[in-house]
């Protein structure tokens, strides 16, 4: 006698259309939805619908942490971008197939032909996808914090004299003006992105670059940092 039975069930599967990467805007319209909608989406299951191709692996597991503090359950996600798919698998999420909804207004229409697809080299196709180490609060003046083996994500503001360290990347969506270390254990390939730019020192890889005085062209700006050719390289996004 089998001892699991298989149901098809007809509850509510919410779907959240994820528009565009702004971490900061996203966050203050799931803690709104979350609030003004209480009764309809405590504890419901959402399926994230990723749309923007902007959309990167550790924002992905931020807007799950802020749906898990609004008590919002992400069962899993939809999107065509490979990294997203592979972090979601890592996670234990699902992986829906491509949205069946369409427009009240639209009208159908006969299927194009398919043209062939031609499979472009994916450089991380295989990266392993680890959740990031994720820092919801300041960094204060002499505390260090480290990400072993993973990407660091700060939610918060870091203080001038804060070390912040991490094996793989660094995301921080506030100011920084202490210290950042990405890909201490050597990896040139981690890169250091900041929502606003202050910061004392920035190094990747050990190549680092030190400042007294923030630059005025960096200064308060969102700027990602990389390696090219050994050399660490600003750009204001």
């Amino acid at each position: 006698m089998n001892k699991i039975e298989i149901i098809t069930q007809t509850e509510t599967l919410y779907t959240l259309k994820v528009l565009s990467n702004n971490i900061d805007a996203l966050v203050d319209e799931i803690n709104a939805i979350a609030k003004n909608n209480k009764a309809q989406f405590q504890h419901a299951p959402v399926v994230l619908e990723i749309e923007c191709q902007n959309f990167q692996a550790n924002e992905l597991a931020v807007l799950i942490e802020i749906l898990a503090q609004n008590e919002i359950v992400a069962v899993g996600i939809r999107s065509q971008k490979q990294e997203l798919i592979d972090f979601a698998k890592f996670s234990g999420l699902a992986v829906f197939g491509k949205s069946l909804l369409a427009s009240n207004n639209a009208k159908t229409k006969a299927p194009e032909p398919r043209q062939p697809v031609v499979d472009a080299p994916n450089p991380q196709q295989n990266k392993i996808y680890k959740a990031p180490k994720i820092i919801a609060n300041k960094v204060y003046s002499f505390q260090q914090v480290i990400a072993e083996d993973r990407d660091l994500v700060l939610l918060a503001k870091v203080k001038s004299g804060a070390d912040v360290m991490a094996y793989g990347s660094i995301s921080a969506y506030k100011e920084v003006r202490g210290n950042l270390f990405a890909g201490i254990q050597g990896d040139e390939k981690a890169t250091i992105f900041v929502q606003s730019f202050n910061a004392e020192l920035v190094s990747i890889a050990g190549v680092y670059k030190k400042f007294d005085v923030a630059p005025a062209k960096f200064y308060a700006r969102s700027i990602m940092i990389d390696l090219v050719n050994g050399q660490l390289r600003f750009q204001i996004i």
